[in-house]
């Protein structure tokens, strides 16, 4: 019983933490914008939306997004039979 409480507890903070890591991380294209573009930059957004800095910087994003949204999956996936045992 105490393992199974601990295993569910586990699983949720690792899930908390997906989540946290995932806002914290994922940018908006603002936010892109204003960290990986030069202040002597273009004025227009879809300039700065071009540059490679922004860019690299938005598909880091992308791809954190990704992966944490698969972390988050699989915790879920183990948590729900560990609760449906705690259940019963």
């Amino acid at each position: 019983m105490w393992g199974d409480i601990l295993s569910v507890s586990g699983l949720a903070l690792t899930a908390i933490g997906a989540w946290v890591t995932a806002k914290s991380v994922v940018l908006s294209e603002d936010d892109a914008i204003h960290i990986g573009v030069a202040r002597y930059a273009s004025e227009s957004r879809e300039e700065n939306l071009a540059l490679p800095a922004v860019q690299n910087l938005l598909q880091a994003s992308r791809g954190a997004r990704i992966g944490l949204w698969i972390v988050l999956a699989g915790t879920v996936l183990q948590l729900v039979p560990a609760a449906l045992h705690l259940i019963r």
